[in-house]
């Protein structure tokens, strides 16, 4: 057993003859993770000038949502491709951070827990500026964008009818989402010897794991695996669960079981506007869902490439440009905003839904405009 990691890198290390190529090292997550967000930050930037300019009327129930959710998955696309950019040993929740806080010297664990908060957490406090409602995470803002869209249509008997249970409901969420933190209560003090401890789990890491700064979260196999194969999945597949929910009930109430009393043209624009929001919102979760489906089968079938996980953070940082892409496109009023932002294009061209919209719908939405 050796006392230190230099005598393990200059003893028992070389045996290992691993050769790593560039999608291992840190460049190779680094440098195209950056670059995504540097090609990214205008569409993001424009993105929010076209909700705020350019919301319609009629959409305006769920503006506050889609801003929220669209700050809040910037704010996660910046973690990842900018302000922490993790490179991750899974196999014993190592972490390595090769972005801004990195190089300004900012805590790693400080840099977890915000990412956790960003990505995982949400917390409802009453909010006059908010339409009584903020949301803290991407995954709490998907809740919220879907769970707006059903409370909105007062036939919905799910609905909240007082805000202090709409209050308690994303409370309750944020609660069970905080279990995530429970990981942190049994950090290492001593990180020399808890990377000696982990290396009986992974012998030949990638050279990267030898940097002095490398922060090892927990050396227990069983805390890993409770993480890893449990928590991590089940928070993630709750959060699937309400939005569904919550779909589900607007499907129903507008495409299945729509009220009489609502004209046909109101359920045009409702039933497109529902199906522009599940474009919005899947386009870019699918970005973080095929990553994350990847750790889990890799942690699950003991396959952990260095250079795949790299890959699966990078394709995790297309979620920012995915996410920004898909509002401005799939809603008609923010595209034709956007088109007419584009000298010589005319609002006269306006489609929905990539049909050419009658002069009638053209009226009603410069109306609602």
């Amino acid at each position: 057993m050796y006392s230190t990691l230099s005598e393990y890198y200059l003893l028992e290390y070389p045996k290992c003859n691993a050769q790593y190529d560039f999608l291992a090292s840190w460049q190779g997550l680094a440098w195209p993770s950056h670059i995504l967000q540097g090609v990214a930050f205008p569409f993001q930037v424009l993105t929010f000038y076209i909700i705020v300019k350019n919301t319609p009327n009629h959409m305006s129930v769920v503006k506050w949502p889609i801003l929220i959710n669209h700050f809040w998955c910037t704010w996660l696309d910046f973690t990842i491709c900018a302000f922490s950019t993790p490179y991750i040993f899974l196999s014993y929740l190592g972490f390595l951070g090769v972005g801004l806080f990195s190089w300004y010297g900012i805590p790693y664990l400080f840099q977890i827990v915000l990412a956790i908060l960003v990505a995982f957490c949400e917390l409802d406090v009453q909010n006059m500026c908010l339409q009584n409602n903020f949301v803290s995470g991407a995954s709490g803002s998907y809740i919220y964008l879907f769970e707006s869209r059903s409370n909105s249509l007062q036939e919905n008997r799910f609905k909240f009818k007082k805000s202090t249970s709409r209050f308690i409901y994303h409370v309750a969420i944020f609660i069970l989402d905080l279990s995530l933190f429970g990981m942190f209560w049994s950090v290492p003090g001593d990180q020399d010897s808890a990377r000696l401890q982990v290396l009986t789990l992974d012998p030949c890491p990638t050279p990267e794991f030898f940097f002095e700064n490398v922060f090892i979260v927990t050396t227990d196999t069983d805390t890993i695996r409770f993480y890893t194969w449990f928590l991590i999945p089940f928070l993630l597949f709750h959060s699937i669960g309400h939005v569904l929910f919550h779909a589900a009930c607007t499907v129903y109430y507008i495409f299945i079981a729509p009220t009489k009393s609502t004209s046909p043209l109101t359920r045009q624009i409702q039933r497109q506007f529902f199906v522009g929001l599940i474009f919005q919102t899947g386009i870019p979760v699918v970005f973080l869902a095929a990553p994350i489906t990847y750790s889990m089968l890799a942690f699950f079938t003991d396959n952990l490439e260095q250079k795949w996980m790299n890959i699966a953070v990078i394709v995790a940082g297309l979620h920012g440009i995915g996410e920004s892409l898909s509002v401005l496109m799939v809603h008609s009023s923010y595209r034709n905003a956007v088109w007419r932002l584009i000298p010589g294009c005319s609002a006269e061209k306006d489609l929905v839904f990539g049909r050419r919209t009658s002069s009638r719908q053209i009226i009603m939405q410069k109306l609602s405009d």
